[in-house]
């Protein structure tokens, strides 16, 4: 089998959805902005907010699992509007600054079940699926990027606490923050490259950088903190696809 064969990028892309989904599951059922919606908006009983909160994380789970093995067009649409919705909730909440980019920080998430439905089509419209997992993945590095320019106080806590916990240095608040106006203006310029020189190297720096700042919240927090990494496997595992399909001979 060869390894850009449409069944192997399918593959990727649908172990990345099921890491996805039981991100989202772990992440529900450690509480979200859902319980606070209908506990403090919608004045739900506390136990019963909890008890929504788990049957939807069990939902998510019980689709990722599903369409791992059988990606059905409904299926994967309704992944894609639940996590859009999902997103939705947390930009309303506000609970934390830079909430308000909520979705299109969230997008590639949004548009990865939507990648699967085109790629798993009768046709197999690889073009249409890569440019479609491109355009999601330029809408997250831009804000990721944007939130790197201006600061995100949670950026600025990912280098300090991650910086000494891995290396043991002891980084001054002024040099993290314009270590992220660098990181801000590399995210942007990655997209920027992605669309006008999309070479395999770009992919793969932004396979490594999504790894890398998805795992920050486990090298800040620790462990525990796991359930955010698989939340973002579509920021490192989607790269690696495009690659996959711009390789295709047909694509060239």
């Amino acid at each position: 089998m060869k390894i850009n064969s449409v069944h192997t990028i399918l593959w990727f892309l649908k172990i990345a959805l099921l890491l996805q989904s039981v991100g989202i599951f772990l992440y529900l059922l450690g509480g979200s902005a859902i319980e606070t919606m209908l506990f403090m908006e919608m004045s739900f009983e506390q136990a019963n907010s909890k008890l929504v909160e788990k049957i939807i994380a069990w939902i998510f789970l019980t689709l990722g699992v599903v369409t791992f093995f059988k990606p059905y067009k409904i299926l994967l649409i309704i992944i894609s509007l639940g996590t859009l919705g999902l997103a939705f909730i947390i930009k309303t909440q506000a609970g934390s600054p830079y909430t308000e980019w909520s979705i299109p920080a969230h997008f590639i998430r949004i548009i990865l079940p939507l990648g699967i439905l085109f790629l798993n089509s009768k046709r197999n419209h690889l073009k249409a699926t890569y440019w479609l997992l491109l355009i999601g993945l330029a809408v997250t590095f831009i804000t990721h990027g944007l939130e790197a320019w201006t600061l995100h106080p949670r950026f600025i806590d990912y280098l300090l606490i991650s910086s000494e916990n891995t290396l043991g240095i002891r980084m001054k608040q002024s040099t993290a923050e314009l270590i992220l106006k660098i990181i801000g203006s590399i995210d942007i310029l990655a997209v920027l490259i992605a669309f006008l020189f999309p070479r395999n190297a770009i992919f793969y720096w932004m396979a490594a950088w999504g790894f890398i700042t998805a795992f920050a919240r486990v090298t800040e927090l620790g462990w525990l903190l796991y359930p955010e990494v698989l939340i973002r496997a579509a920021h490192f595992l989607v790269p690696i696809s495009l690659i996959l399909i711009k390789n295709r001979k047909n694509l060239n």
